[in-house]
Order: structure tokens, then sequence, then C-alpha cells
């Protein structure tokens, strides 16, 4: 059940001596170094950029923006070197170029001499973009770019943000400068609404004299057609008063012819009748001269209603625009007339009455004077026929006189309504002025305000932009992308693949190692039986190796250019300096057997696989990893590996590509001087030699 720890089981041959004991140990941390090493490596790169050493040149000559000077661009580098993103190195264009080049930069960023005019030229007729341009080398590391173009994102909104205050600025300048124009055109659209104002309030009192103008003008009418009427009746009245006058004269003359012929007792009532033959003479000429003034009263009140028929149909066919006050004069003469109407009116009622009382008196006498007649002279019967004509005349006199009293009432009160009226009308027209003059007013303000908007508003079109629909799409671009990268490739990888070959060939031409002296004996004991030296011994189990590295490289050379489309600038160069690169792999290894042993010195090939994995740079920059790796990166064959693999394949070959030919040569003749010097001394053989302590 517990046979594994008996003395019989594999795990109790590393009980003796200490190799087998270091070498359990190791074997327990392979997966460790292959698992935790690498991840410690790379766990974080994207943090450790501001160890990335960047070439910063700012060639910008500034710029000016309502006098003031601008410097965009050296505003941008002082925001990059404080913000430390990257490692900038603040340099000219001619250092940074060859800094690219050699490798002591990954990448440059250079500010253009026209950063700060692309920065202000949002507010002109012509915008344009900032550019700030990139140059990258793939030779240097492809990962490095790649990051490099992360970090480029960032930079570009540092500078979309340096840039975007530059661009609003400028644009909000010209927005302002419209604002004024647009704060003085609301001061004119408020004094044009005061304006507004006024003349609705002038529009309203005009509009209540306008009704009272109507009513006065209905009641002047209504009054000058009751005095009319009034005016008929009289005439009327008048008439039948004239014709019983004219009939009563004629019966007293006869009644005077009657009574020369009475008795002289009847002398006294004959002179009374005389007399009141000349009184009723009289009488007719009264009537006559009422019946005149009635005909003229008449043909005043007609023309009073003529002339405000005439007055109404002049207002209605006014323009809208008239004044009121050029209906005051037809108003006032229209008011005159109506007075002196009514005046008229007021005599005429005055002179029906007295002569209506004249009448009444004159009829009583007669009867009177009839009835003394009759009485006093049986006989004389003409007397009595003249004097029956003459009460009949006064009884048709005292009717006439009524209905002249009558029409003289109706002509009265017509006269005062039409005077009523009149002056209803009088004062609907001067609240009409009044109304006419404020509207007159608010106008005088509207037509103020409205030339305040118009100026104001002529300033803000003025002040605000006036742009084509080309210069609105270019502000629009500028807008949305203040900032262009200008980013140019100095020995480009074509691809990922590309880009990650020089580290995985290294690895392949490394791991070919190990498999190789997993076939093939690192020093051949015959060689060791013999009496060669320590180099021909170590020769003789290298040159099988050569051979074999050979074959790995042609095919593995073939398959990428010819199957996977690899395109190296240089293959031929390139397949040269890969099979250096395993040669030099196999002699070290080969050195690591011979020194160590077989079992320990491929364990020690395994951990310096790992170890160069993680620290040769050829994934993420060596500045990027902690500092470990970064102490180890120089001593790593690796490292060397991939950057002369680098130039071969993309291009831009320099003096690392001859450093890193010289290490591998040296690495290579001195893995085979020290693999010759140990075995020269192991051609004495030991007990430990015989019985090792640990065997693969």
């Amino acid at each position: 059940m517990f046979a594994f720890l008996s003395s019989g089981t594999e795990l109790h041959r590393f009980g003796r001596g200490k190799m087998p004991k270091i070498a359990l140990v190791v074997l327990m941390f392979i997966p460790l170094i292959y698992g935790a090493l690498y991840l410690w490596a790379f766990w974080a790169p994207d943090h450790e950029l501001d160890h990335l050493p960047v070439a910063l040149v700012n060639v910008d000559a500034g710029a000016s923006r309502d006098g003031e000077p601008v410097t965009a661009g050296q505003d941008l580098v002082d925001e990059l070197v404080d913000g430390h993103e990257l490692a900038w190195t603040v340099t000219n264009a001619k250092e940074a170029a060859a800094g690219v080049k050699d490798g002591d930069y990954y990448f440059s960023v250079t500010i253009p001499s026209d950063f700060s005019a692309s920065a202000v030229s949002a507010g002109t007729g012509t915008p344009l973009p900032a550019t700030v341009q990139v140059d990258y080398n793939d030779s240097n590391s492809f990962l490095a770019t790649t990051m490099g173009k992360q970090a480029m994102v960032q930079l570009r909104d540092a500078v979309a943000t340096e840039i975007g205050d530059q661009t609003v600025n400028a644009l909000l300048v010209g927005v302002d400068d419209a604002g004024d124009g647009i704060r003085s055109a609301a001061d004119g659209a408020g004094r044009l609404f005061d304006g507004l104002t006024t003349a609705s309030a002038g529009a309203g009192s005009l509009l209540v004299g306008l009704d009272a103008l109507a009513d006065g003008a209905v009641a002047l009418d209504d009054g000058a057609a009751r005095l009319t009427d009034g005016t008929g009746t009289l005439a009327t009245g008048l008439d039948t008063l004239s014709d019983g006058a004219q009939t009563l004269a004629g019966s007293s003359v006869t009644l005077s012819d009657g009574t020369v012929q009475v008795s002289e007792g009847l002398q006294a009532a004959a002179a009374g009748a005389a007399t009141l033959s000349e009184k009723s003479v009289g009488l007719a000429d009264g009537a006559d001269r009422i019946a005149d003034g009635t005909v003229t009263l008449a043909g005043g009140t007609a023309s009073v209603s003529t002339g405000l028929k005439d007055l109404l149909l002049q207002m209605q066919a006014a323009p809208a625009g008239t004044p009121v006050s050029a209906f005051l004069p037809a108003v006032e003469q229209l008011g005159a007339g109506a007075a002196a109407v009514n005046t008229g009116a007021q005599g005429a009622l005055t002179q029906t009455q007295t002569y209506a009382g004249l009448s009444a008196q004159f009829s009583a006498g007669t009867q009177e004077l009839s009835g003394r007649l009759t009485a006093g002279a049986p006989g004389a019967a003409e007397v009595a026929t003249g004097a029956g004509q003459l009460a009949a005349g006064a009884a048709s006199l005292a009717d006439g006189a009524g209905t002249a009293a009558s029409g003289a009432h109706a002509l009265s009160a017509g006269s005062t309504e039409l005077a009523a009226g009149t002056a209803a009308l009088v004062g609907g027209t001067s609240e009409l002025a009044a109304g006419g003059s404020s509207l007159n007013t608010g106008a005088a303000e509207l037509a103020t305000g409205s030339g305040t908007l118009s100026d104001a508003l002529a300033e803000g079109g003025q002040s605000a932009p006036d742009l084509s629909a080309d210069q609105i799409a270019a502000k629009t671009a500028v807008i949305a992308s203040p900032v262009t990268l200008v980013q140019k490739w100095e020995n480009a990888s074509g691809s990922f693949g590309e880009g990650f070959a020089p580290f995985f060939l290294a690895l392949a031409t490394f791991v070919g190692g190990l498999i190789t002296w997993l076939i093939l004996r690192a020093l051949p004991t015959r060689a060791l039986a013999s009496a060669a030296s320590g180099l021909r011994s170590t020769m003789t189990g290298f040159l099988p190796a050569m051979a074999i590295g050979l074959a790995q490289v042609v095919i593995m050379v073939l398959v990428l250019v010819y199957g996977i489309g690899l395109q190296p600038e240089h293959w031929l160069g390139m397949s040269a300096f890969l099979y250096l690169t395993t040669l030099a792999f196999l002699a070290l290894q080969q050195m690591f057997i011979i020194l160590l042993g077989t079992a320990a010195g491929r364990v020690v090939s395994l951990v310096l696989l790992m170890l160069q994995l993680s620290s040769s740079g050829g994934t993420y920059p060596v500045e990027t990893t902690p500092v470990f790796f970064q102490v180890l990166h120089p001593f790593m064959p690796a490292s060397y590996v991939v950057t002369g693999l680098r130039e071969l394949i993309t291009g831009g070959i320099d003096s690392r590509l001859w450093v890193s030919v010289v290490v591998l040569a040296v690495m290579l003749v001195g893995s085979i001087a020290i693999s010759a010097w140990s075995a020269g001394r192991q051609r004495i053989w030991t007990v430990g030699r015989l019985h090792p302590e640990l065997t693969i």
C-alpha cells in the first residue's frame, strides 16, 4: 500500500547526495518559474508606461488672438511632461529622429510650427484642425508601437482639451459679440412692447369715444326727426290759423259794413267791431310771420339732419390713418346749427303761445259782441249773419291756434333732444380726439422701438459670422475633432505575426537546442577515452548538432516565408542570423551539460529559457516590466536575438544588429571554449562520474 515509500521506489535515489535533493527542489519550482515568473513580468505593463522613453519635440511658432499671445504648443508640452503618462524627453527634431532610429526612444511626438495658429483658426473663416506628428519605429518594439498608439489616444484627448479650450474661446467671442446685438435688440423689443401697450390703451379710448359718438349721433338723428315732425305739425296748424284769421278779417269787414245801417244805438258796437277788425288784421299778419318762421325752421332742421348724415358717411369712408381732429370743424358747425335751431324753435313756441292767447280772447269778445248785437238789434239781420260768420271764423282760428301750440311743443321737445344729442356728439368727438392723441403717441414709441430693434439686429447680424456651407462643414469638423494625429512609421511591421516573429523565432531556436541535446550527447564518452583534446571532444558532439540546427533553420525559414507569408526585409540575412543564433544556443546548452552534468545542465537551460522569455523585451518593452527583469535584460542572449531579428525582418539595420552578432558570436566561441576546457578536465574518470548522483 505504501510501496512508493519503499527503498525500491524512484524517489529513493534522490535521497543520496546533494545534487538529487537540489534537483528535486528545482523540479517542484519549475511550474512556478514558468507560470508565476512570466505573469509577474507582464502583470500590468500598461501601468508602467511612465517608464517608456519617448521623445517630445516642440517647434510651435505661437500665434495671437485679439492681441494676446497664444502658445498652445508649449502649454501642451508642459501638460504632457507634468502628467508623467510617458517618460517624455523634450529634445529637438534631429536628436529625436536619431533616438527613434537607434532605439533610444520608442517613438517621438512632434508639435508642428502651426499648432497655435490652428488652435485659434476656429474663430476665422478658414478653420484647421491642429496636428500632432508621431513617428514610430517597429524595429524598436512592435508592442511599444501598439502601446504608443494607445498612449496617443490619451495625448489626443489632452490636445483636444487644450485645443478645445482655444476653439470654444474663439467661438464664444463671436457669440458674445452677437449677444451684444441681441441684448440691444431685446431693449428695442421692450420699447416696441411699451409703444404697443400705449397704442393699445389709445385704441381702447378711441373705441370708447367712437361708441359715445355713435350714441350721440343716434340721439341727434332721433331729435332731428322729431323736430321735423313737430315743424310739419306746426306749419299745418299755422296754415289753418292763417285761413281762419283771413276769414275772420273778411267777416269783420262785412260786419262793419252792416253796422252802419244799424241804429245809432249800436254805434258803440260798431266801433268795437271796427276795432276788432283791426286786431284781426294784425292777428292775421302775426300768423303769417309765424308760418314763415316755421318754414325757415323746418329748412334749418333738415339741413342739420343732412349735415349729420354727411358727417357719418365721411367718418365711415375716411382712411384708417385719418386723424380724428379732421372731423372736429364739421362736428362743431353741426352743433352750432343745432343750437340755432333750438333757439328758433323756442322763439316760435313763445310767439305761438302768445298768439294762441290773443286768438282765444278775440273769440270770446266776438261771441260777446254777437250776443249783444242779437239782443240789442233784432232787426239787424245782416249784422247777426256777419256776427255768426265771425264766430265761426273765430272758432276755426282757435282750433288752428291749438294745433299750432301742439306742434310748437313737439318742436321744442325735438330741439331739446337735438341739443342733447349734439352735446353728446361733441363729447364723444373730444374723447375720440384724446384717444387718437394717445394712439399717435403710442405709434411714435412704436416707430422708435422698431428703429432700435432694426439697428440692434443689424449690429448683431454684422457681429454674427456669415458662413458658407463649406465653412460650416469645416468648423463642424474642427469642433468635432480639433486634433489630427499624423502617424508615420519607420520600418513598419505588416502584421502582429511579423511584429512577434523575432520573439517566437528566438524561442524556437532555443527550444530546438533543448530537443537536440535530448537526442544527441553533448560530450561523447568515446572521444573522452581517446587522446583527443577537449576542443576536439567538444566539437565531436557539436558538429552533429550544427548539422541538425542548419536543417532546423532551413525548414523554419521556408515555412515562414512561403507557408505563413512572413516577408522579411532581409531574408538571407535573417536566415544567417537564425543559424548563428541556433549555433550559439546549442553551444551554450552544451556548455551547461558538459559543465554541470546532463541533468543539471538541462534544468539550468529550462530556467534560462524562462528568464529569457520574460526579460528579452520580445513582447512588451522591457521598461514596462519589473526592475528585476530590466536588470536581467542586457545579460540574456535572447535580448540580442530579438533585437537583431527585428531589424532584419522589419528593416532599419543599425549598430544594434552588429552588436547582437558580436554578442552571439562571443557566446558561441566562449561556450565552446568553456566546454573544451571542461571536457579536457573530464579525461580523468572519478567515482562520481562513473556513478553520478543524478542521471536523466
